[in-house]
C-alpha cells in the first residue's frame, strides 16, 4: 500500500541498501517507486488531482538506519527498529528522506517502522510529504506506505576486491549468507545469496 491523502499508487519496488560510514556504521537506506493509476481524462482541463501510470514518485532515503557492529547478524533482524523525525535535519548525516515527483522536497514527521511477517520483512511508514502538482495536491500531505521490502546489497566501492568486501561487512552480517558480484559499471557489492540477479537494480546498475 502506498498512499497520498486518500488516493492509491503502484508500487514498483521498495528496497533497503546499505554502506559502511567513517564512523564504523552500517547505515542502511530506503528507496520505493511508486506509480499513477489514473485514467486520462477526456478533457485535460481535469487532471488535477489525477496521477497516470507514466507518473513516477520516489521516497528515497539514503540514511535511514545505523547498525553497530555486533548489533545484527542478518539484515532481517531490523524487524522492531523504529525511526522518527519531524522536521528535515540541518544534519544530512542523521536519518532523513526525500520525495520526488516533479522535484525533490523534504519528508517530515515519518514514523518508520520494520516488522516481521512470515519470512517477509515489512515497512510501514506515515509522513508528510510535499509535490506541488495542483491545488488538490501540493503541500503538507500525508504519505502512507505499507508493503514488503527485498535488500539488494552493501555496494564497496568500483574495483575493490571480494576480499576488501567480505572484511568491510563482517562486523555486521553474515558473510555466509552475502556473495559477492560486479555491475556494469564496475562497482563490488555484496549481495544476499538468494537475491534475483534480474531484478536487484544495484547489480543492474539501472539506478
Amino acid at each position: 500500500m502506498f498512499k497520498i491523502k486518500d488516493k492509491l499508487f503502484d508500487i514498483q519496488y521498495a528496497y533497503l541498501d546499505a554502506f559502511v560510514n567513517t564512523d564504523h556504521q552500517l547505515v542502511f537506506g530506503l528507496q520505493i517507486k511508486a506509480t499513477g493509476t489514473d485514467s486520462s481524462p477526456d478533457d485535460d482541463n481535469d487532471a488535477d488531482g489525477l496521477f497516470f501510470p507514466e507518473d513516477e514518485l520516489f521516497f528515497n532515503s539514503e540514511i535511514l538506519l545505523k547498525i553497530n557492529p555486533g548489533e545484527i547478524k542478518e539484515w532481517q533482524d531490523i524487524a522492531g527498529k523504529k525511526i522518527e523525525w519531524k522536521e528535515y535535519p540541518e544534519d544530512e548525516q542523521e536519518p532523513h528522506a526525500l520525495f520526488y515527483v516533479y522535484e525533490h522536497n523534504e519528508v517530515e514527521n515519518a514514523e518508520i517502522e520494520f516488522k516481521k511477517q512470515g519470512n517477509k520483512i515489512i515497512v510501514k511508514m506515515k509522513a508528510t510529504c510535499h509535490i506541488y502538482a495542483d491545488e488538490i495536491f501540493s503541500d503538507n500531505l500525508p504519505l502512507e506506505v505499507e508493503t514488503e521490502v527485498d535488500f539488494y546489497g552493501i555496494p564497496c566501492g568500483k574495483g575493490t576486491t571480494e576480499e576488501q568486501c567480505g572484511k568491510k561487512i563482517e562486523p555486521f552480517l553474515n558473510r555466509d549468507h552475502l556473495k559477492f558480484v560486479q555491475n556494469k559499471y564496475g562497482v563490488s557489492i555484496m549481495v544476499p545469496n538468494n537475491t534475483d540477479i534480474e531484478t536487484n537494480i544495484l547489480i543492474s546498475g539501472d539506478y
